[in-house]
């Protein structure tokens, strides 16, 4: 497959300006909204003011994603139940295939101590602070490397049904709570 070069300053111009209009034209619908007093139209511009909201968080993720795709450094996430896994961002094929590699993440030994203090009895064993919790990230060349797709509902996905998300930093969470 041949690679694609892509000019994400445009296409995220483009998608700016799309983003201001639809949060305008969706401000106005809320404003008429609030100074109508008829119940049923109330309901009709109601349903009018979310008519958008999906296309609104579609614009959203694009955005985030081409401003990360202009970055020197970039990331990915897979998210899995309640932990996510860091990823480096190795090379985009096109606008849809990114190629990634997991990064080895060690969590930093006063964080491991500061997590172990957290701990508190209770429920099935006790519970943990999970948000004490901070990483170190190193490349790993013998991780491989893996193909993320961007399908028609805007999210990225491995193999699998994989989700993913694009980052401009590493991400790492353990849940030890389970």
């Amino acid at each position: 497959m041949k690679t694609t070069k892509i000019n994400h300053s445009e296409i995220l111009n483009s998608l700016k300006a799309e983003y201001i209009t639809m949060t305008r034209e969706r401000e106005a619908a809320r404003k008429v909204w609030m100074a109508n007093t008829d119940r049923n139209r109330k309901m009709e511009l109601c349903d009018r003011y979310h008519a958008n909201d999906d296309a609104i968080e579609n614009l959203e993720r694009e955005i985030k994603f081409h401003t990360v795709m202009l970055q020197d450094k970039k990331y990915a996430t897979e998210w899995l139940w309640s932990d996510a896994h860091a990823y480096e961002i190795i090379e985009e094929k096109s606008a849809t295939i990114i190629l990634v590699r997991q990064l080895k993440a060690t969590i930093k030994p006063e964080a491991q101590k500061a997590l172990h203090d957290s701990f508190v009895p209770g429920g099935f064993c006790g519970h943990f602070e999970n948000e004490l919790q901070e990483w170190d990230f190193d490349i790993c060349e013998s991780n491989p490397i893996e193909t993320i797709r961007k399908h028609k509902d805007g999210r990225w996905y491995g193999c699998g049904k994989r989700r993913f998300t694009i980052e401009s930093e590493p991400y790492e969470n353990f849940d030890y709570n389970f």
